[in-house]
């Protein structure tokens, strides 16, 4: 199976720059089938938030023999605890809540080992060496009878064009050329690593000088350009390096050193499972129709109404604050820009774990953070209230997460 996402998402990522009920209530259908008879957690939602014994309660529903998923759901809604000494928890509980672990823990093993080799497969398929063929032997030269070899025919000993047959020469565009599908790869690699090399940059782990953040860049890079090769009428949209940086950050602290040496495939198998639920916002084809990017923000647009009319009013129809101009980027990436990567990782933790749907929300949150900013958004006037959503103030993200939480779609 490749991992790709749909045929109808591979129509075409759209390119653009990003750089300049209540809670408890789980539907049924959100549930794994076996979970349906579950009994509810006895201890109190109020004792579940706080540090001490939560640690526990996680550890608990690990242990089982088959995962509750329904009830890991509720316990990381809340925020997985992150003491130094508990680091390695979150790993498990996004890789499970993605669906990469399957409930059962018997199979983690080998469902892990499956998918690390699949990677790697991966990696040594789609990464082309034009000067070897498809097994990684060396390519010898095609010559026609008679032809000397270059040794013989070149004192300076360089090959000619005679070396290479025409679909292996450099300058050829056939469909068969390695060398064409090279040069077309590096134009992408040359994308990627822009971004890549922008990550984060006020953070060791992606922007150090030393050789460990180089290689965690060079994973990346690896990752996301592989993702591109298998999608190829997606390839590769600026900032889908945001989206992929907080999963292989959390995989790569995992303590268990096992682990976290399988980081780089691990984030790219839940990075696909997380993009695929968001995959209709990128399709160029469907910003027009019922499911694009157009219809989420109109989406966000009226849960803003629902909840807060005068602010909707000031912003669409006062000050003429079009909401493409700021939740595009907050809806894409996830609000990967808009908070601190501390901040980020909490917030991915009730994304990943939310009830429901992850893009209602998703779109819960945007609403939040405009109501939380809401006397400054009503003073505010075109500009002062595009420059303040366009650079959102640093805030309380627990504040933003309980509001979204708390509302109705």
């Amino acid at each position: 199976m490749r991992w790709n996402l749909s045929e109808v998402a591979s129509a075409g990522f759209r390119v653009n720059s990003f750089y300049h009920s209540p809670w408890h209530k789980f539907p049924a259908h959100d549930r794994h089938p076996d979970d349906m008879d579950t009994v509810a957690l006895s201890t109190s939602w109020n004792v579940i938030s706080r540090v001490e014994g939560r640690f526990q309660l996680f550890q608990n529903e690990l242990r089982a023999d088959k995962v509750k998923v329904s009830n890991l759901r509720r316990l990381c809604v809340n925020g997985v605890p992150e003491e130094k000494d508990q680091q390695g928890l979150r790993a498990v509980v996004w890789k499970v809540l993605l669906g990469l672990l399957p409930p059962e823990k018997e199979e983690w093993e080998d469902v892990l080992k499956k998918k690390r080799a699949e990677y790697r497969s991966f990696c040594q398929e789609l990464i082309i060496d034009p000067k070897k063929d498809e097994n990684g032997e060396p390519i010898e030269p095609v010559r026609p009878a008679g032809e000397t070899t270059s040794a013989e025919s070149d004192p300076a000993n360089i090959s000619t064009a005679l070396d290479v047959t025409h679909e292996d020469h450099p300058l050829s565009l056939g469909s068969d050329s390695r060398w064409n599908a090279y040069f077309k790869d590096t134009d992408v690699k040359e994308q990627i690593d822009r971004d890549v090399m922008r990550t984060h940059p006020d953070m060791l782990f992606f922007s150090g000088d030393g050789e460990e953040a180089a290689r965690h860049r060079e994973d990346l890079k690896r990752a996301l350009f592989i993702f591109a090769k298998l999608n190829p009428g997606i390839t590769y949209v600026q900032g889908l390096n945001e989206i992929y940086a907080p999963l292989y950050y959390v995989f790569s602290k995992d303590p268990d050193k096992g682990a976290a040496a399988h980081a780089e495939a691990d984030a790219f198998f839940c990075f696909i499972l997380l993009l695929g639920e968001f995959r209709d916002h990128f399709v160029k084809q469907l910003d027009n129709s019922q499911i694009g990017i157009k219809a989420t923000i109109q989406r966000f647009s009226q849960l803003l109404k629902r909840n807060d009319e005068e602010l909707w009013r000031h912003l669409e129809y006062e000050s003429k604050v079009d909401p493409q101009y700021y939740s595009f980027r907050w809806i894409t990436l996830l609000l990967t820009q808009e908070f601190n990567f501390a901040d980020v990782l909490r917030l991915w933790d009730t994304l990943i774990a939310a009830p429901g749907s992850r893009l209602d929300f998703l779109l819960k949150a945007c609403v939040a953070m405009l109501m939380h900013v809401r006397s400054e958004l009503l003073d505010g006037d075109f500009s002062k209230n595009i420059k303040l959503l366009q650079s959102f103030p640093s805030i309380d993200v627990i504040v933003i997460i309980q509001a979204a939480l708390e509302m109705e779609m």
